[in-house]
């Protein structure tokens, strides 16, 4: 018999709300909407419900964590 077990977020979940997001990420909800807002985040809304598809924050953060030897240097 298998059992009924939870999916966390991490587990192919393609969309995931802002909630679950920052919980992902380990950052508050607040901070996550000041990177939407600042446009460093990709997100769709969907009536009330801010969206994060998990590919697109996940490539948006290795972007924004890659520096150049200019900005290393500063």
């Amino acid at each position: 018999m298998q059992s009924k077990r939870k999916k966390t977020v991490s587990e192919n979940a393609e969309f995931i709300a802002i909630r679950e997001a920052a919980e992902w990420l380990g950052v508050p909800f607040s901070s996550l909407r000041e990177y939407v807002s600042r446009g460093l985040l990709p997100s769709y809304k969907l009536g009330r419900h801010r969206l994060f598809r998990k590919r697109e924050v996940l490539d948006a953060l290795r972007q924004s964590t890659k520096a150049t030897l200019d900005e290393i240097l500063r």
